[in-house]
């Protein structure tokens, strides 16, 4: 059976976890990424995700906060399990939307003989390109960052 010691150092270990979170939204903004990611994600899948994941962590907090409390957390537990996918999902969806965004259009409107036509469409592609690699980086690394608070919550359960 798990103790109050060990509930109250998982909700230490997921704040530490929301904080080093933090720090690196910091960093990354620091370094100019969310405006590279505003740039070069034509769908702004990206920034879906990342709105998901910072509403999905606070209530990880929450159920993990509750839970030192001795309350019944399983249905907010599978909701943020489901969370978790539908974030990975999302980076998918935008990698096809990002596939589609360079090869739609691209194609059909080449003029070879006319090098601006061939820079524009070298452009949209790299357009899509970009769109569709961003979001498949974001969803994937916030999908396990949330896997990963969901693991420290579930720690010890079975011991209950």
């Amino acid at each position: 059976m798990l103790h109050s010691g060990e509930y109250n150092m998982k909700f230490l270990r997921w704040w530490l976890f929301a904080c080093l979170t933090g720090l690196v939204a910091v960093v990354a903004n620091y370094f100019g990424f969310f405006q590279e990611l505003y740039a070069n994600d034509a769908t702004k899948i990206s920034f879906f995700i990342i709105t998901i994941y910072v509403f999905a962590t606070l209530n990880v907090g929450k159920l993990t906060y509750n839970q030192t409390k001795g309350k019944d957390i399983k249905s907010g537990l599978n909701t943020s399990w489901f969370t978790s996918e539908v974030l990975l999902s999302l980076g998918m969806i935008g990698t096809v939307a990002g596939f589609i965004l360079m090869l739609g259009d691209t194609f059909g409107s080449i003029d070879t003989t006319n090098q601006d036509s061939l820079k524009d469409a070298l452009s949209n592609m790299a357009l899509g390109m970009s769109t569709a690699l961003y979001t498949t980086l974001v969803g994937l690394i916030l999908s396990q960052a949330l896997k990963i608070q969901l693991v420290n919550l579930e720690s010890g359960e079975d011991d209950v």
